[in-house]
C-alpha cells in the first residue's frame, strides 16, 4: 500500500523556496463522481508514458533519443519543455537527471512505472474536483512487451476505484495504417485482452455503455475513410459508446461531395471531439469559439443528433523534442488563455470538457504542477509557470471548471 504520507494531496505551499505538500490521512476518496455518465463534467488526458530512460520498460518520452545507455538525460535529447514539480512524489519513483537546479542539486523526473505515481495524479484529480482521466492507449504500443502500458491501465483503474473518479480507454491511432494492419481486429482484441480493467466500477459510461474514445480518424492520415467506418461499426455493434477525436475542422467533411471526407466516419460516432490544440491562440480565440465552436459545430451536431466534447488547454511549448518549434509558441499569459477557454466552454454546456492535457510535458499543454521559472535548471533552456503563480494554478482552474459545468448541467 501507499505510504500514508502520499494518500492525499490537498494544497501547496510555500515555505521559503520550497513548496510543502500537506498530506491528509482521512477521507481517503473525495466524493465519488457518478460514473454512469460523461455530462457535466471535466475530464483530463493522461498520456502517462513517462519513464526512467535505458530501462528495459519501453518507451521514456522524457527523451527524444535512447542511442546511448551510458548518458543520463542531457539537453540534445531532452524531449520535454516543462520540468514536473516533483513535491509529495515517493522518492522510489524519482530518479537524478543531469539538469541542475538553481540550488545546485540536480532536477529529479518520475517514472509511471511506478504504482504511486499514479496515484498521487489521481489524488490530485480528486482533491481539484477534476472528474478523471482518459487514458492514453497508442496503437503503436498495444502490444509492447513487459506489460508496461497495461500495468499502468491497471494503476489507473485502482487509483480511479480509490479516490472514487471515472477513468476511460482513448485509442489514439498514431502507429496504425489501413494497409499493413487490420485495426478492427486489433482493438477488439485488446479490449477483450483488457476486460477486467474495463469492468471497473470506475470506468465510465454514457446513455448505459461503456466509453471508448477513438483519437486521429481524418488525422492519422494512414488509416482510410473505410476502415474507419468499419472500426467505429464494430466497436458500436460490441457495446461500446464510441466518441471521435477529430480534427478541428471536422464538419466541413460532411458534405456527400467531400472527395475522400470522413464525414461518413464521423455520422457513426456518438460523439465529436474535434481536436483544437495549436488552432487559435489568445489574440483569436475569441473569434474562434464565437464561430467555429459556437455556431458551425453545435450546428453540425445538432444536425446529426450527436454528442459533443469540447477541448481545452493552457497553452504549448515542444521546441525541445521539435527543434524547429518556436520556443513558448503559444504562451499562457498567465493563466488568462487557459480561463478564457475553460469559461467559453461553460458557456457551450457540452456534454463534457476534455483538458488537453494533466501530464503532456513534451508538447507544453500540463496542468498538473511544474516548476516556476524561477526554479528551473540552469544549465536547459526549459518553460516553466510564472513566478507569482502557485504551482496548482492550473488544477484549481479546471476543478472551478468543472464545479460550474456540473452546475450548469444540473440546472436543466
Amino acid at each position: 500500500m501507499l505510504p500514508s504520507r502520499w494518500i492525499k494531496v490537498v494544497s501547496f505551499l510555500r515555505v521559503g523556496s520550497c513548496i510543502a505538500v500537506l498530506a491528509q490521512e482521512d477521507s481517503l476518496q473525495a466524493s465519488i463522481i457518478d460514473r454512469s455518465t460523461l455530462d457535466g463534467k471535466l475530464f483530463v488526458g493522461y498520456q502517462a508514458w513517462f519513464r526512467k530512460p535505458f530501462e528495459d520498460n519501453g518507451n521514456s518520452h522524457w527523451t527524444t533519443s535512447l542511442s546511448d545507455p551510458g548518458l543520463t538525460l542531457i539537453h540534445y535529447v531532452v524531449g520535454v519543455d516543462m520540468v514536473p514539480n516533483i513535491t509529495g512524489y515517493p522518492e522510489e519513483c524519482l530518479f537524478d537527471t543531469s539538469f541542475t537546479l538553481p540550488d545546485g542539486k540536480p532536477a529529479q523526473f518520475y517514472t509511471n512505472d511506478c504504482e504511486w505515481v499514479v496515484d498521487l495524479h489521481f489524488s490530485m484529480m480528486a482533491n481539484y474536483g477534476i472528474s478523471g482521466a482518459f487514458i492514453q492507449r497508442f496503437y503503436g504500443y498495444i502490444n509492447e512487451a513487459n506489460g508496461g502500458w497495461v500495468n499502468i491501465l491497471n494503476y489507473a483503474k485502482t487509483a480511479a476505484e480509490k479516490y472514487g473518479r471515472g477513468f476511460v480507454i482513448e485509442y489514439d491511432l498514431n502507429g496504425a495504417a489501413t494497409g499493413s494492419t487490420n485495426v478492427t481486429d486489433t482493438f477488439l482484441a485488446d479490449l477483450e485482452a483488457l476486460s477486467s480493467i474495463t469492468s471497473s466500477p470506475a470506468y465510465m459510461h454514457q446513455n448505459g455503455k461503456p466509453v471508448l474514445e477513438i483519437w486521429g480518424l481524418g488525422i492519422v492520415t494512414e488509416v482510410t475513410v473505410d476502415d474507419g467506418i468499419a472500426i467505429v461499426t464494430a466497436l458500436k455493434n460490441a457495446g461500446w459508446y464510441v466518441i471521435l477525436g477529430v480534427q478541428q475542422a471536422w464538419h466541413a467533411e460532411l458534405a456527400a461531395d467531400q472527395p475522400g471526407g470522413f464525414g461518413p466516419v464521423y455520422k457513426l460516432a456518438h460523439m465529436i471531439q474535434p481536436w483544437t490544440v495549436g488552432s487559435y491562440d489568445v489574440n483569436n480565440y475569441d473569434e474562434f469559439h464565437d464561430g467555429r465552436q459556437a455556431i458551425e459545430d453545435r450546428n453540425a451536431l445538432q444536425q446529426l443528433g450527436l454528442e459533443s466534447s469540447i477541448v481545452v488547454w493552457p497553452g504549448g511549448s515542444s521546441s525541445n523534442a521539435n527543434p524547429s518549434e518556436v520556443f513558448d509558441h503559444f504562451p499562457r499569459w498567465n493563466g488568462t488563455f487557459y480561463q478564457k477557454q475553460l469559461d467559453g466552454a461553460i458557456s457551450l454546456k457540452p456534454n463534457f470538457i476534455f483538458g488537453a492535457m494533466f501530464d503532456e510535458v513534451n508538447e507544453g499543454t500540463a496542468i498538473f504542477p511544474v516548476l516556476r521559472n524561477r526554479e528551473l535548471p540552469t544549465n536547459q533552456r526549459f518553460l516553466g509557470i510564472d513566478d507569482d503563480m502557485e504551482p496548482d494554478i492550473y488544477l484549481k482552474k479546471a476543478g472551478d471548471a468543472a464545479s460550474k459545468l456540473a452546475a450548469a448541467w444540473q440546472g436543466d
